[in-house]
């Protein structure tokens, strides 16, 4: 099984239970993270951990905290609201 049937079989089994406001909401933050990198594809990725952890260091060298991409992502959730 490829990397990206992997990571699609989980998608839909950790959202399946999800009521259909969370699904939104998860939809709503893979945009977001979308428009971040916009030629980001998940068949990129074969370590999603090690994809995170790039991101946050990458986040941390533009600024001393996270602040900054809570404050972009909160802007998002309200321009789509």
């Amino acid at each position: 099984m490829g990397v990206t049937t992997e990571y699609r079989r989980q998608v839909l089994e950790l959202t399946e239970d999800l009521p259909k406001e969370k699904i939104k909401e998860l939809i709503t933050f893979a945009q977001f993270l979308r428009t971040k990198k916009p030629v980001f594809s998940y068949s990129q990725i074969e370590d999603s951990a090690e994809y995170v952890e790039k991101m946050r260091r990458k986040e941390g060298k533009k600024v001393k905290s996270g602040k900054k991409f809570i404050e972009e992502l909160i802007e998002w959730q309200r321009l789509n609201s």
